[in-house]
């Protein structure tokens, strides 16, 4: 019976891959010609790396090895008059003897997003895809470099159109539906699945004054392999009465279904909250409700450079039930930029891998790193481990940037508490901070200065129940890169190419013998746009 119900939901996925596929090319492939400037720039990277731990043992089992990297890439950008876009960022990184094993080694790095308008200002078409590694556990850290043998191949496709029509004076819309695939080499831990999300919202035009009204219907289904298939869905309604434009009282009512197994984070039925918003100015604003799901709100903006908002819900029906905060700020100054967010949200590690970009380093808090050439992240190490579990994260991310004239800083921090809610693991917490400074000391000669520390505490995903994990990760990383112009006359024109020398270092301190190594690693580099 379990055989039998297993082939039927393989055959079913199969069916939703087609359907996948078979609307992609109705969007694309169908859309009439037009002219696209396309412009390519293949890129070679070679580079030579020492490591005197090459795979991550323990002390005294240490043993170095030279790795060398040969890998050719492309990348492609597209433009039509402000109707189309492409972006394509592809490299086939060649490794000699990763690990020390002296084999070779292929992996595949590929992340692509192309836009397209198909009816201007009210059709939107878009299509994305990925494919890079990543590690299974993240507990043991390493990259490609190391070859482990404990990472995986990730890939990604999905495409989504966004309308947006407008029924004269009496409401507008705004209708999205999103198609993914999450694939990967370890089905045993990570099951492949394809995604379906629905998300319409229907407002009032302006033949309301007084009274307004907006209707939102979001679903979205992650069916999966040989696994649960999980669920979430919520529809609800607001009406608001404007006593004038500073005042108003709101109803809001909506229903909750959600399907997934888990704890008690989630209820389903229907929920309500009756409030009022006073809105003295264009800068201020201050919300309360009260219900079956209450919450008390605020955003002040005193400029398009300070934003901040904050709120405290507190839900009895829905997911994430119970208290919990919402904030945000934004400042911006000439040579400055100061983040912070703090969220709470119910996900699956399928959905937090569709938001990975392999093609663009960022740090904690989401700010685009110096000094990375452009050339893709192979170690993500703030990424949970890879499993089916439905988890509750509470995540918060600061950051403040500052540039001068030569040289740009960056410091940030994180916090990720997960609530996993149906694994042997049951709680776990990663913190850490991290900083850059890049130096342009010279027109094409800059130095990039990075140190980073994270701790993950709790359970662990990979080890038996009631196993407790206490781990620190240090890293150090000083790279010089030396910017020279090379100059082809036959074709007229001028190429870059980027030489570096890195020193990287490691320290990982843990409960688990096995996870607690220290690795020094030196690479010298050269990367070429021709």
């Amino acid at each position: 019976m379990v055989m039998d119900n297993m082939a039927t939901k393989g055959q079913s996925l199969k069916v939703r891959r087609l359907i996948l596929i078979s609307v992609a090319y109705i969007l694309f492939a169908q859309a009439p010609a037009f002219a696209i400037d396309f412009i390519f720039t293949p890129n070679l990277t070679i580079q030579e790396t020492y490591s005197d731990n090459i795979r991550l043992a323990s002390k005294g089992q240490e043993q170095g090895a030279f790795v060398t990297e040969v890998s050719p890439g492309i990348s492609i950008r597209g433009i039509n008059g402000g109707r189309l876009n492409a972006d394509f960022n592809y490299r086939m990184q060649n490794l000699f003897n990763a690990g020390g094993d002296g084999q070779t080694q292929i992996n595949h790095q590929l992340q692509l997003n192309t836009g397209y308008q198909a009816i201007r200002n009210r059709l939107n078409v878009t299509a994305r895809g990925s494919y890079n590694q990543q590690n299974i556990s993240n507990l043991r850290g390493g990259d490609n470099i190391n070859n482990l043998r404990a990472r995986t191949n990730v890939w990604t496709a999905g495409t989504s159109v966004n309308w947006t029509p407008r029924f004269g004076q009496f409401a507008n819309a705004n209708v999205n539906i999103d198609f993914d695939y999450v694939g990967n080499d370890s089905a045993d831990q990570l099951a492949n699945s394809m995604n379906l999300r629905e998300s319409i919202n229907l407002f009032s035009g302006r033949d309301f004054k007084h009274i307004t009204w907006n209707v939102n219907f979001d679903n979205s289904t992650q069916f999966r392999e040989n696994e649960d298939d999980v669920s979430f869905q919520n529809t609800n309604a607001t009406v608001r009465t404007w006593v004038d434009r500073r005042f108003n009282f709101f109803g809001t009512v909506g229903y909750a279904n959600n399907s997934f197994q888990g704890l008690d984070t989630n209820n389903n039925g229907v929920f309500y909250t009756v409030g009022a918003q006073w809105k003295p100015n264009w800068y201020f604003d201050v919300e309360a409700g009260y219900g079956n799901n209450w919450h008390v709100s605020s955003n002040l903006s005193l400029s398009q450079r300070t934003h901040l908002s904050v709120g405290y819900f507190d839900r009895s029906i829905g997911l994430n039930t119970g208290g919990a905060w919402n904030a945000s700020l934004y400042h911006q100054t000439k040579r400055s930029t100061w983040n912070f967010t703090y969220l709470q949200d119910t996900t699956t590690v399928q959905q937090i891998l569709l938001q990975d970009t392999p093609f663009v380093v960022v740090d904690a808090a989401g700010n685009p790193l110096q000094g990375t050439d452009g050339q893709p992240i192979i170690f993500n190490a703030s990424l949970p481990s890879l499993n089916n579990d439905v988890l509750v994260r509470r995540t918060a991310n600061a950051s403040v940037s500052y540039t001068t004239g030569k040289s740009s800083f960056q410091l940030g921090g994180f916090y990720e508490k997960r609530d996993y809610q149906n694994s042997t693991a049951d709680q776990q917490t990663v913190y850490g901070a991290n900083a850059s400074w890049n130096w342009q000391f010279s027109r094409r000669t800059s130095l990039l200065l990075s140190p980073s520390w994270q701790r993950i505490t709790g359970d662990a995903v990979e080890v038996p129940t009631n196993v407790n994990v206490n781990q620190d990760r240090y890293q150090f990383i000083a790279r010089m890169t030396r910017t020279i112009s090379l100059s082809f006359l036959s074709f007229g024109r001028s190429r870059l190419l980027n030489a570096s020398i890195e020193y990287r270092f490691v320290q990982q301190d843990a409960d688990l013998a096995a996870n607690t190594y220290t690795e020094n690693r030196v690479a010298a580099s050269l990367f070429w746009n021709f």
